[in-house]
């Protein structure tokens, strides 16, 4: 029962880190200021609020899926693909090529991918 609960806990607060950028999709203005960039062009715009309602999709099924256990395995798997894909295209781009707004986005990332998998591991013990 503890297990469960902070398995939950941990997955509303992934799905929150994943929500977040979704503001992006609002306010492409905020794209600046979050990944350290300019938006140089409307397909370029377009790409990141796209990018920006994914991952708020995914953020917003990780919550749910702190409070539906039937949807906890598709949830928790959207959102390690999601986290491990965003840190595999930053090692293939290479860090030192990323600016430290971006870098800062990987390393959040790896805690919640960290935090993923644990929680994967909190439920599969909990049974």
């Amino acid at each position: 029962m503890v297990t469960e609960v902070v398995a939950a806990v941990v997955l509303a607060i992934v799905g929150l880190v994943h929500v977040v950028p979704g503001v992006i999709a609002l306010a492409p203005s905020r794209a600046a200021a979050a990944y350290g960039t300019s938006i140089p062009d409307r397909d370029f715009e377009l790409l990141l609020r796209h990018r920006a309602v994914l991952l708020g999709t995914v953020g917003i099924g990780l919550i749910i899926g702190a409070f539906v256990p039937a949807a906890r395995p598709v949830t928790i798997a959207a959102g390690i693909i999601s986290t491990a894909s965003f840190l595999a295209l930053t090692a293939v781009v290479g860090p030192s090529l990323l600016n430290t707004r971006t870098l800062r986005v990987a390393r959040v990332d790896v805690v919640a991918l960290i935090a993923l998998i644990a929680a994967t591991c909190l439920l599969a013990i909990g049974d």
